[in-house]
């Protein structure tokens, strides 16, 4: 059995598979946009490959994950992807997004073929109006000559069409395709797979599987979830020298993934806005979230003084990191209105489990 193949998606896959057709054929590539689901996509990206090589046809793509990116940083990261690595890289400032996307199209048309360039949380560049406006025009406008190029976009907000123009709209044209997230059973089918191919006979129990499905269902829809805990379930179970991955095993490994995935997302924040989250957590333990900013610098300077920080020193310095933590999703910003008298205010609270954040050493 394979591991890396795609279960319970045969008629998404079949609907992918007609979408890109015309590249396999070697014709002009369709746009697409995908809705839910990256790993069919890199899924598909694989099979493509192989349908081109087969062919004879040149097929080169790039997947790229542009949340909080910029359409000139996108450009720039595409050009460095397709440029050889013997050039100097296209520079980080001083020149436009203009001169980004003229050097993107030199170095696709050196290609040749056709280039995918698959956009991951594509509804999260800045001025992604105007860029899909020009990518999608690229060969009509005779920037390419000698490729041509599809977008793959890939997006959670169903929505996202909405905020494109018209032009923009009526240009990109995409084919829209819908991944819904697993139900519990199809969660099942896919987790008793997997099992079936990390685990010897009988060294996990049905109720754990089932467990694991039901966890990932109701949270996410998402496979990969349930495989990441089912991982850590059978680590667990390995290292108490346990004979069967059962229920236990399932839920401490859901604690620990969620522990590892906060821990990653902890550790690209700065020193400063680790321990304001910090503080952030231990009020919400303490029960006394949402908090107004002078609260949390209160508590902050003593959180800075025991780790050996010098702390901001005003509180409109924490309040403008916390808005930027209520921005990336570690924290929840509350409008407070008292009416005439006592006006609008914040609050904040932590968004993730503060025991979990509790846990975690700051950095110093």
């Amino acid at each position: 059995m394979d591991p890396d193949r795609i279960l319970e998606r045969d008629e998404e896959i079949d609907q992918y598979a007609a979408a890109l057709r015309p590249v396999v054929e070697g014709s002009m590539p369709d746009n697409i946009m995908v809705y839910g689901n990256t790993a069919v996509t890199r899924y598909m990206i694989d099979m493509m490959h192989e349908a081109c090589e087969n062919s004879g046809n040149v097929l080169s793509t790039v997947f790229l994950n542009c949340n909080e990116m910029t359409a000139f940083k996108v450009v720039r990261t595409l050009v460095n992807e397709f440029r050889d690595k013997n050039k100097d890289e296209f520079p980080a400032r001083g020149l436009s997004t203009r001169d980004a996307l003229d050097a993107l199209y030199e170095e696709i048309d050196n290609r040749e073929g056709t280039c995918i360039l698959v956009l991951d949380e594509i509804d999260h560049i800045e001025n992604i109006d105007s860029l899909l406006y020009d990518l999608s025009r690229s060969h009509s406008t005779g920037n390419l000559e000698h490729a041509t190029v599809g977008i793959i976009g890939i997006s959670n907000d169903y929505t996202f069409r909405d905020i494109l123009s018209s032009k923009t709209r009526g240009t990109f044209a995409e084919e829209e395709l819908d991944f819904t997230p697993y139900t519990a059973n199809e969660l099942e089918a896919i987790l008793r797979d997997r099992a079936e191919i990390a685990f010897n006979d009988g060294a996990i129990t049905e109720a754990a599987i089932n467990l694991c499905a039901a966890i990932a269902a109701q949270d996410s829809g998402n496979a990969r979830q349930g495989l990441d805990i089912l991982h850590a379930a059978g680590k667990e179970a390995d290292k108490k020298n346990d004979e069967q991955v059962t229920e236990v095993h399932i839920r401490t490994g859901k604690r620990n993934v969620e522990r590892g995935n906060i821990e990653r997302r902890i550790n690209s924040l700065t020193v400063q806005q680790q321990h304001i989250l910090y503080t952030l957590a231990l009020l919400e333990a303490d029960g006394q979230t949402p908090a107004r900013t002078k609260e949390i610098y209160s508590l902050y300077t003593s959180v800075c003084e025991q780790s050996g920080l010098a702390p901001l020193s005003t509180t409109r310095s924490v309040r403008e990191h916390l808005d930027k933590l209520s921005m990336q999703g570690f924290a929840d910003q509350i409008l407070r209105n008292k009416g005439r008298d006592g006006g609008k205010y914040h609050v904040y609270e932590c968004s993730m489990r503060a025991d979990i954040v509790l846990e975690i050493d700051l950095r110093e």
